[in-house]
């Protein structure tokens, strides 16, 4: 079922990108300016901007799963030994 789905976001990108091939001007601002098609842009900044996304992410990610290995070891360790009840005398 995933690769079926992958399969088909993979056809609308390609359409997409063959869809939208107008010559557009990219300003990069301390580099100049370049010609490229209008879907290459779009998916790349697509593309960048999930990386991105990700990148940001990552921290969070690791904090959790740092907690959840260490919840993980503290349920797996036998519970600590329980003294005796004391006994009250009567």
């Amino acid at each position: 079922m995933k690769f079926a789905a992958g399969l088909i976001v993979l056809l609308a990108l390609v359409i997409f990108l063959l869809s939208n091939r107008v010559p557009v001007t990219i300003g990069f601002w301390p580099l100049g300016t370049a010609q490229a098609w209008l879907g290459p842009v779009v998916e790349g900044a697509l593309a960048l901007g999930f990386f991105l996304g990700l990148l940001a992410g990552l921290p969070g990610q690791f904090y959790w799963r740092r907690r959840a290995r260490a919840a993980e070891k503290r349920l797996a360790a036998p519970p600590p030994e329980r003294p005796p009840p004391l006994s009250i005398p009567q």
